[in-house]
């Protein structure tokens, strides 16, 4: 019996040892294809003094006291590469739908946002597990914003406060581009009313390293804002995942503890549903935030399983998009000196 459990267990070390060797490997093309893309990309950076390569300059010359620069989420699907081209068709049309859906949350705002060279969704899928998506993230749509936000700060923004936003793989990439910007711009900071890092998890030892703090209520100001939507259904979500102290705030009553807001309390939803025009919703969406996953939990009657079950991630902002409007608003007049927006 004890020669039968020792072999077992030799066995079971074995297996153990061949999958980290697999995992490791896999590890390593990976990482090693990403330092490809670089290369190439580094000796063709996007110009942005071309107007082209903007998904929105409509704020440029605008009159509104404050920007907003945005990163949009993935809209490259396909599986034709791993990276997508600055001019790729699907990519800016998908994201011309998801700036005219989401671009009202920020209406009191000039509204800023690049194209980028985006990782695809399959390629994303394996970056996650193998646990290198920030440093795929880091070689290409990271580098294509850094220059898009330096082109903006030169000639779009001249000192005006600005609300950072994002959500999915633009949060991925917002969040790398916040810390960049506290060593390269750091006189930003003073000027950051919020940044919305939504659809990605975030935790304390992030949040530091931006030199900005996790928003504690509705109106203060130089804070991250940030959460993921699941249904009470949801058990495995992957911007979850082994990701421990994931922090959120409720979207609706902007409480950390798991205080429940009731639809009713809800300034009401903007959805998506599929392909379609966002329609109004109200008495919809209701939200708890389930701290021990660090997740916002919602009875919405709406279902997207293209993730796993119960994971919300395409509605992250349409759930809740009257109430994060009225918070933009109430962030701007708080920063500004004008509690009454």
């Amino acid at each position: 019996m004890n020669i039968n459990f020792f072999y077992l267990k030799r066995g079971i070390a074995a297996v153990v040892t061949l999958l980290a060797a697999v995992f490791f490997i896999l590890h390593l093309v990976t990482y090693l294809t990403a330092m490809k893309y670089a290369k190439q990309i580094s000796a063709a950076p996007v110009d942005y003094s071309q107007a082209e390569n903007w998904l929105s300059l409509d704020g440029r010359g605008g009159e509104k006291p404050v920007d907003v620069f945005f990163l949009y989420p993935t809209c490259y699907f396909v599986d034709k590469a791993d990276f997508c081209p600055i001019d790729d068709p699907d990519m800016r049309s998908e994201a011309q739908k998801l700036r005219d859906a989401h671009s009202g949350i920020f209406d009191h705002a000039n509204f800023f946002a690049p194209y980028y060279r985006q990782l695809s969704i399959p390629y994303i899928k394996k970056t996650m597990i193998l646990n290198v998506l920030d440093k795929a993230v880091e070689v290409i749509p990271l580098a294509d914003c850094k220059i898009a936000f330096e082109y903006y700060l030169q000639n779009d923004n001249h000192g005006k406060p600005i609300i950072f936003a994002s959500h999915s793989q633009g949060t991925v990439v917002m969040k790398e581009l916040l810390v960049w910007m506290r060593e390269k711009h750091p006189q930003v900071l003073d000027r950051t009313i919020a940044a919305y890092l939504i659809g990605f998890a975030l935790n304390e030892k992030y949040v530091k390293k931006t030199g900005l703090d996790f928003a504690r209520g509705s109106n203060d100001t130089g804070v991250i804002i940030s959460y993921n939507t699941e249904s009470p259904a949801a058990k495995y979500n992957p911007f979850l995942f082994m990701r421990r102290g994931t922090l959120a705030i409720n979207p609706i009553n902007w409480k950390k503890d798991e205080t429940h807001a009731p639809k009713d309390e809800s300034l009401g939803s903007h959805v998506r549903f599929g392909d379609t025009v966002p329609v109004d919703c109200f008495n919809f969406a209701d939200a708890r935030l389930n701290l021990k996953r660090g997740s916002v939990v919602t009875n919405a009657d709406i279902n997207d399983a293209y993730w796993a079950v119960g994971v919300l991630h395409r509605y992250d902002y349409d759930l809740f998009y009257y109430d994060l409007q009225h918070n933009v608003r109430t962030r701007i007049a708080a920063f500004l000196g004008n509690l009454n927006p």
